[in-house]
């Protein structure tokens, strides 16, 4: 500092140091209310998309490092509350309300409804817990329900329902016109109960204007959803899944404990699943030709290889298997609807196939098990309007008719009338079987199975 007379007073005696900032090329710009209507748009028209994604959105419009102004805006815990504020005003905080208010109502990308029904019914089985069936069809896709006489698959996936659902029955259609195995009704349910089953068999008929009137129909082994496909559907012949019923039998194994080596045998083509493939009458003389070849099989190999690795094995759990086969396979269901013994080939590949390969198409379409009700009504809109385009393309020659694969079926043996059953001085079952019927677990691991092939 310096005195100056000329001022009376002290002064800088060099000059500033620090820059002039010349602020005429900036100017702050308040985004608030237009950062408002944003997130708004998105959370309601992108139901599925989540909250942090949003913020994402919003941040790099508004935020870009390109960005020359200085912005006033909203941050981000403003950012997340609203959407989830939103969402909660538009769709009355029920997620059971959001799939009827648009946007998830309507198909993707159409002004059409997606959204077929919605129903509550009673529950005989627990009057506390209701059973609600939620079903989804696109209408250019239920037209071919109303055909005559087509071939529909009824099967349940548990991998992909939302949290509170216990499964998703799918209805499939062969379209004979292009060869493609489409999927058209999804359907949830929280219950797996035979009332709920023939509910949602009845609702789906009754979109159809009550002209569903298949001539087969392909399902699963589950007791509840055959007696409810067989009262909806009496002039139509059932037929079970194979690779289901081989799934079932590798289950039960697995629950008597038998060993993977065993099971391996078993399942080998020709040996149990000879008996899809015998004359009705013969079944009963067939399992006893299969546990004499199975025993074979584990005294000349198993009974080795166990000796081997010190592993010892027991007879007494595959009887418990042969009694479980009796009382389910035999007793519960009726033979008809797992032996495909006097069918061509064509009708059973067309009938078995399909199944599995949906079943693996839809469970990879979810990143993660549990998705939410939004993110499954998302990927089913997608799925739906992908087949939309499949249908498409294939008369107008930009893609093949598919292909149908011939289904690998073991050749018919010639079973001797006086065959002995080998097994019956087999010691006493030690192992019982929880339930002959297959819990959602078991479902579950078998559908992440299917995934990992």
């Amino acid at each position: 500092m310096a005195f100056f007379i000329t001022t009376m007073g002290y002064t800088a005696g060099r000059l500033h140091t620090c820059r002039n900032v010349d602020a005429s090329g900036t100017s702050l710009v308040d985004v608030t209310n237009v950062m408002k209507d944003r997130v708004d748009t998105l959370a309601i028209e992108q139901v599925a998309l989540p909250a942090r994604a949003i913020r994402n959105d919003v941040r790099d419009a508004f935020y870009g490092t390109d960005n020359a102004q200085v912005v006033r805006g909203l941050s981000e815990p403003q950012v997340l509350r609203r959407v989830y504020q939103a969402r909660s005003r538009h769709f009355s905080g029920d997620v059971h309300g959001a799939i009827e208010i648009p946007p998830l109502p309507t198909a993707l990308n159409e002004a059409v409804s997606f959204f077929q029904f919605h129903h509550v019914t009673v529950n005989r089985e627990n009057l506390s817990k209701p059973t609600r069936l939620i079903g989804w069809a696109h209408p250019s896709l239920l037209n071919l329900l109303r055909y005559n006489g087509p071939t529909i698959f009824v099967d349940g996936t548990f991998r992909c329902v939302p949290p509170g659902y216990k499964q998703c029955v799918i209805f499939m259609v062969h379209d004979r016109a292009s060869g493609i195995f489409v999927p058209v009704y999804y359907v949830l349910s929280t219950s797996r109960s035979g009332d709920s089953f023939w509910d949602m068999v009845h609702f789906v008929v009754q979109s159809t204007d009550q002209q569903l009137e298949p001539a087969e129909v392909v399902c699963d082994f589950e007791s509840a959803l055959i007696s409810a496909v067989q009262t909806q559907f009496p002039n139509a012949i059932i037929i079970g899944c194979l690779f289901h019923w081989k799934q079932a039998l590798r289950r039960a194994m697995k629950r008597f404990l038998i060993a993977e080596e065993e099971c391996s045998i078993a399942m080998t083509r020709g040996v149990l699943d000879i008996l899809t493939v015998i004359d009705h009458s013969l079944v009963e003389r067939g399992v006893k030709w299969v546990k004499r070849e199975i025993l074979r099989y584990q005294r000349r190999e198993i009974r080795q290889r166990c000796n081997d690795v010190g592993i010892e094995y027991f007879k007494a759990k595959w009887r418990g298997f042969w009694e479980y086969f009796q009382r389910t396979w035999l007793d519960q269901y009726d033979i008809s609807v797992w032996n495909v013994a006097g069918l061509n080939n064509e009708l059973v590949a067309r009938t078995n196939n399909p199944l599995e390969r949906f079943n693996r198409e839809i469970n990879n379409r979810f990143p993660r098990p549990r998705p939410s009700m939004a993110t499954f009504v998302g990927v089913i809109k997608t799925i739906s309007a992908d087949y939309i385009q499949r249908l498409a393309d294939v008369p107008r020659g930009r893609a093949r008719r598919p292909q149908r694969e011939r289904i690998q079926l073991p050749e018919p043996v010639e079973i001797p009338e006086d065959i002995a059953d080998e097994s019956e001085d087999e010691e006493p079952v030690v192992a019982t079987l929880p339930s002959d019927s297959p819990t959602d677990e078991d479902e579950e691991s078998d559908e992440d199975n299917e995934e990992g092939q």
